[in-house]
């Protein structure tokens, strides 16, 4: 894959995006397809004034995202593509490490 003009680095194995010399200067960022991982989850309404839980399967998809020419990259968690959340490595490397602390936990109740 050849280097747009305006990238100030080559794209990192992970990038997926086919830059062009046309890229608008917003878009000039590397990202990766994401990983789509198969999740059940719970959900919440008001009905008939009661609160009522629903399970719905769904994919949390998790990918990567870096402007070009900065040094910090971006995890992107979302809902069936819809990215909510973008943290930095340190901070998903914490929440990874808090959730393995919290499923340990649950795994010696059962």
């Amino acid at each position: 894959m050849e280097t747009a003009e305006w990238q100030q680095q080559p794209c990192p194995a992970w990038c997926t995006v086919e830059h062009t010399d046309h890229d608008h200067p917003d878009d000039r960022s590397h990202r990766d397809d994401g990983v789509p991982v198969p999740i059940v989850m719970r959900t919440r309404t008001v009905v008939d004034g009661r609160m009522a839980d629903q399970t719905v399967e769904a994919s949390l998809v998790t990918g990567r995202w870096q402007r070009d020419g900065d040094r910090e990259l971006w995890w992107s968690l979302g809902i069936d593509g819809d990215a909510s959340l973008e943290v930095t490595t340190e901070s998903l490397a914490r929440v990874i490490e808090t959730l393995q602390g919290l499923l340990a936990e649950a795994q010696e109740t059962l």
